[in-house]
This record gives C-alpha cells, sequence and structure tokens, in this order.
C-alpha cells in the first residue's frame, strides 16, 4: 500500500478573514512503517489526518490510495483507513464495550463471530476483560481511547491514523498502548501515521518524523537519524557582547551563532576541529569568554530547532 498526498491545502474561513491549516503539503507514506507528524498548536496535524479519512475537503490536492483519488469521488477507499480522533467521540458512550464491537462490526459488515473474537484479545492485551458489560460513559478516558483503538482494528485496515494515541493513559498503560502499535505494525505491516505532543511517545515507535509549521511541511527525518544526532556532544560557547571585531568570518565554522543584547553563544561538534582551536579563533575577535557548556542534544532539542517557537 502507499498512500500518497499531493499538494494538499486546506483554508478555514471565518467572519474575520480565514486560516491556512494546510498549505500544499506533499508527502508519500508506505506500508510497514510508523510515521510521527508533529508541530506546535495549529500546525495542520489533525487537519491532515481528518483530510485523509475524508472528513475534510481539501481545496486544493488530493490524497491517493495506490494511485486512486479519494476526492471527488474516491469514498470507496476509506473501507483501508481506521482512525482515532483526538477530543472526539470515536465510540458510543451508552454502549458496553462489547456493544461497540457488535455495532461498528456490522456497521461494517464484518463477522460477529470473527470480530469479537479480535475485539477480546485487544481487550485482553489492555487489561480491559472485567469492563467488557460496563457502558464506557462510566469507564476512563485512557479506558475509552482504549477501545477505540479496538474498535478501530476489528476490520483490519491498511492504514492506521491515531491523533494523540496515548491522551489520558497513564505511564504504564502508555507504555503497553505504544508496545501494541509497535506490534501491529510490524506484523501486519500496515502504514501507521500518528501525531503527539509526547515527543518521547514519537521517538519510541516511530520509522519517521515529519515537522509541520503553520500548515506547512518543514522537514522529515528517520528516527535513527534523529537519535543519531541525539549522541553528539556539543559545546556552547558563551562571550559577552561587547569590544569585539567583525565575527562574520568565523561563524561558518559553527554550526549555530546566536547574538543577544548580552552574550553571543557559539555552538560547536567537537569533530570538526578541537575545542582549543575554538576558543582561539572566539578569542582573535576580541570577545572575553565567560561559560562553556557541554552537552547533548534532545529530541525536544531537535524539535525546537526544526520547528522554532
Amino acid at each position: 500500500m502507499l498512500l500518497k498526498i499531493k499538494k494538499i491545502t486546506k483554508i478555514y474561513k471565518n467572519k474575520t478573514g480565514s486560516i491556512k491549516a494546510l498549505d500544499n503539503f506533499t508527502y508519500s507514506f508506505e506500508s510497514g512503517y510508523i510515521y510521527g507528524i508533529v508541530g506546535l498548536n495549529g500546525a495542520g496535524k489533525t487537519t491532515l489526518i481528518k483530510t485523509i479519512c475524508g472528513l475534510l475537503i481539501p481545496d486544493n490536492g488530493n490524497v491517493y490510495f495506490n494511485d486512486d483519488p479519494l476526492y471527488p469521488k474516491g469514498q470507496k477507499n476509506l473501507h483501508l483507513i481506521g482512525a482515532i480522533l483526538e477530543g472526539s467521540r470515536n465510540i458510543f458512550w451508552n454502549f458496553t464495550p462489547l456493544q461497540n464491537v457488535r455495532y461498528f462490526a456490522l456497521l461494517r459488515g464484518l463477522n460477529l463471530k470473527d470480530a469479537l473474537s479480535k475485539a477480546l484479545t485487544i481487550f485482553n492485551e489492555f487489561d480491559l476483560s472485567d469492563k467488557l458489560n460496563t457502558p464506557v460513559r462510566n469507564l476512563s478516558q485512557g479506558m475509552k481511547q482504549k477501545i477505540a483503538i479496538a474498535i478501530s482494528l476489528l476490520h483490519e485496515p491498511e492504514i492506521l491514523l491515531l491523533d494523540e494515541p496515548t491522551l489520558g493513559l497513564d505511564p504504564i498503560a502508555g507504555n503497553r498502548m505504544q508496545s501494541y502499535i509497535l506490534k501491529f505494525a510490524r506484523e501486519s505491516k500496515k502504514i501507521i501515521i500518528i501525531t503527539s505532543h509526547q515527543l518521547s511517545v514519537l521517538e519510541n515507535i516511530c520509522d519517521e518524523i515529519i515537522f509541520l509549521k503553520k500548515g506547512t511541511f518543514v522537514s522529515s527525518h528517520s528516527m535513527a537519524d534523529l537519535k543519531s544526532n541525539t549522541q553528539k556532544t556539543i559545546y556552547k560557547i558563551r562571550a559577552l557582547n561587547s569590544n569585539y571585531k567583525n565575527i562574520e568570518p568565523i561563524k561558518q565554522k559553527f554550526i549555530n551563532v546566536v547574538t543577544n543584547r548580552d552574550f553571543i553563544e557559539f555552538d560547536f561538534i567537537p569533530n570538526d576541529f578541537p575545542l582549543e582551536r575554538a576558543l582561539e579563533m572566539i578569542k582573535e575577535t576580541g570577545l572575553s569568554i565567560i561559560d562553556i557548556e557541554k552537552f547533548k542534544p534532545t529530541l525536544e532539542d531537535l524539535f525546537f530547532e526544526e520547528i522554532g517557537t
């Protein structure tokens, strides 16, 4: 299965103007991989998920399932998708978990016996076996989330869209959810697309990370490359911002140079040249070095480097 998003643009209009939630977004997703989509609030993550599963019609562009377009008349392909949407009632709260299974299985034309067997297996993995006949409204948010995911998997979708899948889960339940998503991806070779504000979740389970900013594609990186970057040692050299010569000639020697009112900070990787040489170059400009910090960047550091604030 190949899911292709081509030049998707989505604009929300209101009384005061319009907001471009997605701006010419293009990407391809392949079976057997878990993709994480990250960005600040309003970056377009949920809009993208809703566009893929047919809940929002884009103003421009299209979604393709193996080259078969979704819009305007490709809704027959929506059976390929299972989805969990953040903040939405993905299941009926007045039903019990088993009643939800029966309803959605019949709605999709599934064999009821097979659907119940599959659901019971998932419920057991999620420690929900003693809640099968309890109305969903009486269960915790985390339990509702688990039930919704189980329901989304009944028809064995080729594409699983998870918008904040660990929302409301305690750490133990969250880890179990991550393990199940990994297991599902590896065993079934499906496309899984996840949005989350919890970067640690994406770090644990994703193969590739896509950065979004104000509806626009910023960059994508394999998780292996991102983790490799977090293993690099970086030195941050801080100098007083006063009485110095031109620093432009040495800027290109450093991976980042930040100037503010009081300080100038130089970041560099010691693999490029020794720390002693870095200090010499800075001193030669007349700057007074006041601090040297050694650190390894986290995934959060890389996130802010890509997205900004």
